[in-house]
């Protein structure tokens, strides 16, 4: 779980806490409001989306699991993904 800081926290260690390469929620009145996280996992979870939200690579990944079809890695660098 992401470390949570009031608004005076991170402001006043925001420099420190992003180098520090940690997720880490900002709140406002003990309300989370911001979500910080590396550029890594940012990309990994925009990736993740991409998958989810295409119909054929999410039938290949159900037909893989089900043991219908044999396991292809997914070419995230086309738009489609290799299907």
């Amino acid at each position: 779980m992401a470390n949570t800081y009031n608004m005076k926290e991170a402001q006043a260690s925001l420099t420190k806490l992003c180098r520090s390469g940690e997720r880490f929620v900002i709140a406002n009145r003990n309300e989370p409001v911001v979500v910080a996280l590396p550029v890594e996992d940012f990309e990994a979870l925009m990736e993740t989306l991409d998958v989810l939200g295409n119909p054929a690579a999410m039938e290949a990944i159900h037909a893989a699991k089900l043991g219908k079809t044999t396991y292809r890695p997914l070419d995230l660098d086309d738009e489609n993904f290799g299907f």
